[in-house]
């Protein structure tokens, strides 16, 4: 089996997962219960690009072929890491707010000088 082959089946692999845990939220939880799974959800069709986008190995293909639930342990392991984003984002949304208040401040200023 070549390369593209074997990650054609990785990848239909996946999307089954994909599909079959998005139905299982359908079928068994409220729209408010699906709401606070919306995290996980993305965090899933991330991991599923990721995996799409990447040039896996031909063993690390055949490793997540035997692997039952690749989403899910790759989403547990994500989110049990030191929580490194959360760092990023708050660093991201605080640079954004300062950036926006000099912006707000500078046309103030502009405004009071005319």
């Amino acid at each position: 089996m070549n390369y593209d082959e074997l990650k054609d089946i990785l990848m239909k692999k996946i999307d089954q997962e994909l599909y079959n845990y998005k139905q299982n939220l359908i079928k068994n939880y409220t729209p408010e219960q699906i709401i606070n799974e919306a995290y996980e959800i993305n965090f899933k069709e991330q991991i599923r690009d990721i995996l799409d986008s990447s040039m896996l190995g031909r063993q690390e293909m055949k490793v997540l072929l035997k692997t039952d639930n690749v989403l899910g342990k790759l989403y547990d392991y994500w989110e049990n890491l030191d929580g490194n984003i959360w760092g990023q984002l708050e660093d991201r949304v605080d640079e954004k707010i300062t950036k926006m208040a000099l912006l707000d401040y500078q046309k103030n200023k502009n405004r009071e000088v005319r």
